[in-house]
């Protein structure tokens, strides 16, 4: 009888395959920790953001209501137009600027969101007839934005030779 042999490039070609599948199995792990990593710091940094602008937005809604309190004393004292300005000019706190521009008033004030960033606040204050035609505040919104405080600075230098 004659006996039967096994080629051995066999075995070699399933060891080699093996070895490959193998290797790849680390690679796509290795990069699907990579990309865990880089999705959790960058989820971090977005719950870190969020939160500093909604503890600002809080204190610019404070600051909001301290101004409000502001226009509606003047309201209830003034009798004209520009003796309600000159009222809420004067009692505005340290923080807020007013500004009268083509006759209207408009008051701003900027809170800190982080060491980069803060929060603008304008607001345009209505003329008393327009408060008591009309029934709505004493003021309108005209913007509530997120601004840059510090100026970028870019660096394109690139070290090619030590």
């Amino acid at each position: 009888m004659k006996k039967q042999s096994f080629p051995i490039t066999n075995i070699g070609t399933i060891s080699l395959m093996m070895i490959f599948i193998v290797l790849c199995m680390v690679t796509f792990s290795a990069l699907s920790l990579s990309s865990a990593v880089s999705d959790s710091s960058s989820s971090q940094k977005m719950s870190d953001h969020t939160d500093e602008y909604y503890s600002a937005s809080n204190r610019a809604e404070e600051i909001l209501a301290d101004v409000d309190a502001v226009f509606a004393d003047a309201y209830t004292k003034a009798q004209e137009k520009q003796e309600y300005y000159e009222l809420i000019s004067k009692g505005l706190p340290g923080n807020v600027e007013s500004e009268v521009e083509d006759g209207d008033l408009t008051v701003s004030y900027q809170v800190k969101v982080n060491s980069s960033q803060g929060l603008l606040v304008r607001l345009a204050v209505l003329p008393p007839q327009q408060v008591e035609e009309e029934g709505k505040g004493f003021y309108q919104i005209l913007s509530w934005q997120e601004i840059q405080t510090t100026e970028w600075e870019g660096d394109n230098t690139i070290q090619l030779i030590q």
